[in-house]
């Protein structure tokens, strides 16, 4: 039943993202993107897009390391940015939007045991580059509020403060965290109770983590600082020359909206994002569609590096294991 419903759910994302596609690209519209593309591309920018990314998760991997530790979960930090690579290749490469993250938890619960300590701090790791995204995109916001009048989407700013104190007062609030235990306390099934509670037992004890939440979170500033980087990147390598800060208001937008579980990996949801964006700066629609697209086509093409490490890594068991995790992510 749960594998029926998992593939149900993936084959609704699937269709979603094919509607959109569909959606952006008729008309002549792809005839369009695939002239821009190959009349604009430079290829100087595109590859400082691909190091751009590589380099954000190095640092993703030092930060993920970082919260472990936090956790008394101690791998070295070579083996936390393999691992964080090989999570981006499955993010990219399976149905589930977090897939990556339970590749990630399912290897290192196996080497370590401590599952509930892996889950928190790879949350904590979300909730880290949340925060940094909602931080740029409300600076951002204020530095160039006056340029889009009374434009909707303004309005989600004030959005992302809220839920970056609703995230911090989750974490330390004796209140709220007393009134969640008592929650997960009622659910009757023991098993999915127990695990739960180890996984709200770990994430609480960064109450008593601050400086590792800091250290963190100043890490985080380079990771999405350069994830948003490749964005510009990729308009750069199509010729566009918009300002740096339009990046740093829309693309944390965009980020929020393809991290919900609608669609494969935030395809056609993305892009369509991107349009809508792009155009309030006077970018015209099929070239605001190459941008967007390029931005994930240079995401995709650094998780292969994952792959390779998943496949070459010490101990791999080969085809059996990735279909382990896929089953896992699956049902994620």
């Amino acid at each position: 039943m749960g594998r029926s419903r998992s593939l149900a759910l993936n084959g609704g994302k699937g269709l979603l993202s094919a509607l959109l596609l569909w959606w952006l690209l008729r008309g002549g519209m792809f005839d369009r993107v695939v002239e821009v593309t190959a009349n604009r591309f430079h290829l100087g920018a595109f590859l400082l897009g691909l190091g751009a990314f590589a380099l954000s998760n190095v640092f993703g991997g030092i930060q993920w390391n970082i919260l472990l530790r936090a956790q008394e979960i101690r791998i070295p930090f070579r083996k936390a940015i393999s691992l964080y690579f090989v999570g981006l290749f499955f993010s990219n490469f399976l149905p589930a939007n977090l897939g990556g993250d339970v590749v990630k938890v399912v290897d290192l619960y196996r080497s370590t045991g401590k599952g509930g300590g892996v889950v928190a701090a790879t949350l904590m790791d979300r909730g880290a580059g949340l925060a940094m995204l909602s931080l740029m995109a409300c600076i951002a916001g204020a530095v160039s509020w006056n340029l889009f009048g009374n434009e909707p989407f303004l309005l989600l700013l004030p959005l992302f403060f809220l839920a970056f104190i609703g995230g911090g007062l989750l974490v330390i609030s004796n209140r709220m965290v007393s009134a969640l235990q008592r929650l997960v306390a009622k659910f009757p099934v023991k098993a999915v109770r127990d695990k739960v509670s180890s996984v709200l037992t770990a994430l609480f004890t960064f109450r008593h983590r601050k400086r590792a939440l800091l250290l963190a979170l100043a890490v985080a500033l380079p990771v999405q600082s350069l994830r948003i980087g490749v964005h510009y990147l990729a308009a750069r390598a199509l010729g566009v020359h918009a300002a740096p800060v339009y990046f740093f208001l829309f693309i944390p937008m965009i980020a929020v909206f393809i991290a919900l579980p609608i669609s494969i990996n935030g395809l056609g949801v993305r892009e369509g994002l991107g349009v809508y964006f792009y155009g309030m700066i006077g970018i015209d629609n099929d070239l605001a569609f190459a941008i967007s697209f390029l931005a994930y086509v240079i995401g995709v093409l650094v998780s292969l590096t994952g792959g390779a490490l998943f496949v070459l890594r010490p101990g791999s068991r080969g085809r059996e294991g990735a279909a382990d995790l896929r089953r896992g992510a699956g049902s994620g």
